[in-house]
């Protein structure tokens, strides 16, 4: 008793010291004079861990003095937070004190201009106490699809994983009142906010770990999205709306889960996503999709986007390989050359450059033949070889060989073996000169 004497003479002293401003004190003296008592009392009865003495007190705060200052909520949050973890509480009791924990929150709304904030904990308060409980999950819903409303700085890191936790649960349990669109709805919202987090100057890495677990839940789902989903749901309401950035990435994104990549609305969506958020492994999705269509003209031009959004070599290499590939496709053999060696200049040594040239070489035999020389015309074969024994292919190095000029024909024509000798038509190299085995 003596140590309650002390500390609530210490609390006195020390409020009347601090400034009060933000306080609504009661203008009656007594009603002020007991406000006072009760304020300095409970946080004694709090140092000391005498939490339920100390709830009885703040309740009577609640009830003379509700809008007196925020800071009776904040700790008569904290009050019922260690009297929830008092073993051998009744149901009842336990039933009693959730509801009030919830109930200070609410409070803290009502009678102060904090919502966004307040409503921010009171849903991860609410998940941490019922996320398990299917009777809470309507409420539990509710809560976080108005948090959800809010903007993305208002919402904190720790309530996008449990959102989707719920989600996931929720339709585990009641997929009659929480459908498959919902658990769909309620990621992509998520997703918005983490992308909204991140152009904000968030935690990327930090951010990228709550997106992989939400991505994680979804796919948890298994058949969840699905080709006829997609097509029934989403498809109908895009071509209503083609220029809607968020059904576009849904659609893109869900349509990868799904295995949906060959159906036309995968390529539409993602041109819609990639106009507002350009990225390197969307430009490939985008470039290998129409490379093999076949629409090289479109190929190219997302190929080259990969060239502009690359972050290292590795990306630059890949990106010019598909430039490369697709001037093959349009019949440009010098040019894919051409973007091939600027591929190697990235990557030197690079086995699928050089193979690449080779198989230019090597099917350009009817194209570049003159008829007027044996040698000259399977020179092609030896530029191919060349090229493909710096990419160390060996079973390409013995097709060229089947197709070298022979030791017959190299003397017919006056020429000696290991000689160098100019391979006409587009390829315009030096070559050695060698004979078919």
């Amino acid at each position: 008793m003596r140590k309650i004497i002390t500390l609530l003479a210490y609390v006195s002293i020390g409020f009347s010291a601090f400034s009060q401003a933000g306080w609504n004190w009661p203008e009656d003296e007594t009603l002020n004079a007991a406000t006072k008592e009760k304020q300095a009392y409970y946080k004694v009865l709090m140092q000391t861990d005498k939490y339920q003495e100390a709830l009885a007190t703040v309740t009577w705060l609640y009830k003379n003095t509700p809008n007196l200052h925020e800071s009776i909520y904040q700790d008569g949050s904290k009050i019922i937070d260690e009297l929830l973890e008092l073993p051998g509480l009744s149901e009842s009791r336990q039933t009693a004190l959730e509801d009030s924990l919830l109930w200070t929150y609410d409070m803290r709304m009502k009678y102060f201009n904090n919502k966004a904030s307040v409503l921010d904990r009171k849903a991860y308060t609410a998940f941490k106490l019922y996320y398990r409980n299917a009777t809470r999950y309507p409420m539990l819903s509710a809560m976080y699809k108005e948090l959800y409303t809010m903007n993305a700085a208002d919402i904190s890191d720790f309530n996008l994983t449990p959102y989707m936790t719920l989600a996931t649960y929720y339709y585990k349990q009641k997929p009659a009142e929480f459908s498959a669109t919902d658990v769909l709805d309620t990621h992509g919202k998520i997703t918005a906010v983490i992308d909204e987090k991140v152009l904000q100057g968030g935690n990327r890495e930090k951010l990228q770990k709550e997106q992989d677990k939400i991505d994680a839940f979804l796919s948890s789902l298994g058949d969840l999205i699905s080709c006829e989903f997609i097509e029934e749901q989403l498809v109908p309401k895009f071509k209503s709306s083609p220029q809607d950035l968020n059904l576009a990435k849904k659609i893109f994104s869900y349509s990868l889960s799904a295995r949906c990549t060959d159906k036309p609305y995968f390529i539409s969506a993602g041109e819609v996503f990639f106009q507002s958020a350009p990225s390197y492994s969307l430009a490939k999705a985008l470039a290998d999709k129409y490379y093999f269509a076949p629409k090289y003209d479109k190929a190219m031009y997302y190929y080259q986007q990969m060239e502009d959004l690359a972050q290292d070599n590795e990306q630059k290499f890949d990106a010019l390989m598909g430039q490369a590939s697709t001037e093959v496709k349009l019949g440009n053999k010098k040019k894919a050359r051409s973007v091939a060696y600027e591929a190697l200049s990235v990557k030197p040594g690079a086995s699928a450059a050089f193979n690449l040239i080779g198989n230019l070489y090597f099917l350009s035999f009817d194209e570049c033949r003159g008829g007027e020389s044996k040698v000259k015309d399977r020179a092609v074969y030896l530029a191919a070889y060349e090229m493909y024994q710096k990419a160390g292919n060996t079973e390409q190095m013995n097709a060229c060989r089947e197709q070298f000029p022979s030791i017959e024909d190299i003397f017919n024509e006056s020429k000696e073996e290991g000689s160098k000798i100019t391979v006409d038509c587009w390829i315009n190299e030096s070559v050695t000169l060698q004979r078919r085995q």
